[in-house]
């Protein structure tokens, strides 16, 4: 019934394609191999992700806060001066440790409980459970509203492809949005936070909003890994095991590496050098496919690739990122992802898929419809039918 779990080129699934520049552009270099990924995902010297040196001082000013935040995450600029890296890392680690992560599943539990399908209903799992649940574990998370995170879902899913319109800007709506956001007099959690670091210096306050902006739209590529984790789950018969916390991470872990969010990465070359065959130059874009990488993961054991497999060694797929740049909200998909996907395990222990699954493919890959039915009274609480 997931009938459409590849939304993607179908060359974009295969790790064996060789490096080939874009037929339109040919500023773009695309890749699909584990090991140059994985390399080039680690690699602070050839390739950079921030690129504002690029860009027009007017333009500087005016960019969309997910490209403040972004490029703003890497250790070198295209002219080789330190990047804000090291000191955006700093001062947001604390909020991403595991511990961190961990006081979010009592509070992701709760909400899930409430939305949990009664029997015999059916539902959307995507728009009437996975979303809403994770939408407001983050609203609370950051000390903003719902609104406030839908607000940035519905912009970042309107922006469709990450680089389609190069650079990403803002708008005067959206900075006042955010500026009346961040001036909040009961403002709370991490806005809070980064409000009184914009205030000491630390960040700037575009860098705010735009890690407030980017891990609102990050519900998007958790609440898919949670749909995919129930549906594939449903689909191969091992769904009666989810209520069990430790196979409930291997399902979100498996539905990452192989449903990818977050389907490729994107760098721009800062020195000459050869990727395959393909001479790349300073300013020319690499894409690179972890839809491809996650079906190249070395090792015996990982075989074969394609097949949902929950009880998998997943410690070296690149759905999370890699090196300095692995995600740094990984401690938080994963608890957030296993609190919703342990919660409607054991509260519905019977689902069954009842239509074709059907994604939409942009920055962040979801669901528009993915359909199911729980089919008996949950464990522990009356049959109200």
């Amino acid at each position: 019934m997931l009938s459409d779990p590849s939304p993607r080129p179908e060359r974009c699934y295969d790790p064996s394609v060789a490096p080939y520049r874009d037929d339109e552009d040919g500023s773009i270099v695309h890749v699909h191999d584990y090991g140059t990924i994985r390399a080039l995902l680690r690699d602070p010297v050839r390739v950079t992700a921030d690129v504002t040196e690029s860009v027009s001082a007017a333009d500087r000013e005016r960019l969309h806060p997910v490209s403040a935040f972004v490029w703003g995450t890497d250790r070198r600029t295209m002219s080789g001066c330190p990047g804000r890296h090291g000191a955006l890392r700093t001062a947001m680690a604390s909020w991403f440790t595991a511990s961190a992560a961990a006081a979010r599943r009592t509070t992701t539990r709760s909400t899930a409980e409430t939305l949990v399908p009664r029997p015999g209903w059916a539902f959307d799992l995507y728009h009437d459970y996975a979303l809403p649940v994770v939408v407001s574990s983050t609203a609370e998370w950051l000390g903003i509203t719902l609104a406030d995170v839908s607000y940035a879902i519905a912009d970042q899913l309107a922006q469709g492809e990450f680089f389609e319109h190069w650079p990403m800007l803002s708008t005067e709506a959206m900075d006042e949005y955010y500026r009346t956001l961040m001036a909040r007099p009961r403002l709370s959690g991490i806005a809070a936070e980064t409000r009184e670091l914009v205030a000491t210096g630390v960040l700037t306050e575009r860098e705010a909003w735009g890690i407030i902006y980017s891990l609102s739209v990050s519900t998007v590529a958790t609440a898919a890994a949670v749909t995919l984790a129930v549906g594939l789950s449903v689909e191969h018969g091992s769904w009666e095991r989810m209520a069990d916390p430790a196979s409930a991470n291997g399902a979100v872990q498996e539905a990452i590496r192989i449903g990818n969010p977050f389907p490729q990465a994107s760098r721009f070359v800062r020195e000459e050098f050869t990727i395959g065959d393909v001479s790349v130059q300073p300013g020319d874009q690499v894409l690179m496919w972890l839809t491809a990488a996650n079906r190249d993961v070395p090792g015996q054991h990982e075989q074969p690739l394609d097949r949902f497999d929950p009880e998998r060694d997943n410690g070296g797929q690149l759905g999370f990122g890699s090196g300095y740049h692995l995600c740094g909200g990984v401690h938080h998909v994963r608890e957030v992802a296993v609190a919703a996907v342990t919660t409607l395990a054991e509260r519905c222990p019977q689902l069954r898929l009842v239509g074709p699954w059907k994604r939409f493919v942009g920055i962040d890959d979801g669901y528009v419809a993915a359909p199911a039915e729980s089919m008996n009274a949950p464990i522990g609480l009356p049959d109200h039918r």
